[in-house]
């Protein structure tokens, strides 16, 4: 079982990794998968630092994740901002065929960046600080802001 500050390590790396690829345009549909994996690690990190009063601290998929995060009062609006990044991330990793477009069609690099990582990114790990130890908050609020420089 994974703890809240190993959740916090791999949310970190994924901010570094956002940070080398707001520098490649090209790359935006790897850009919002990272952003969801990001907000994935928060998610589970709350969860973790939550167990006791939710009764869980772990989550093994995505639905079920989604699932939780909806249903329970005091994460919905994690949930707001973590379901936007889910669904660019399912466009970004599944819907590229002849028929259907990928999400670099649908949004270019810089709506990527302002409106998942600037907007819902932000506003899921600021959300999250509330659930968070102290430490683990300010240190994803610091580095996202790095990022957002």
């Amino acid at each position: 079982m994974s703890s809240e500050s190993e959740h916090l390590k791999l949310a970190l790396h994924n901010i570094e990794v956002l940070a080398y690829l707001s520098e490649r345009p090209d790359f935006c549909d790897w850009t919002a998968t990272v952003a969801f994996y990001t907000a994935v690690h928060v998610v589970e990190a709350v969860f973790f630092h939550d167990s006791k009063r939710v009764g869980f601290s772990h989550i093994q998929n995505h639905e079920e994740r989604e699932r939780i995060l909806k249903s329970i009062k005091s994460y919905q609006n994690l949930y707001k901002h973590y379901r936007p990044l889910a669904s660019a991330s399912v466009i970004a990793r599944y819907l590229r065929s002849e028929n259907q477009k990928g999400l670099c069609e649908y949004m270019n690099h810089d709506q990527v960046e302002d409106a998942l990582i600037k907007h819902h990114l932000a506003q899921l790990i600021k959300t999250a600080g509330r659930f968070l130890s102290p430490d683990c908050a300010s240190q994803l609020a610091e580095k996202l802001h790095e990022l957002s420089k």
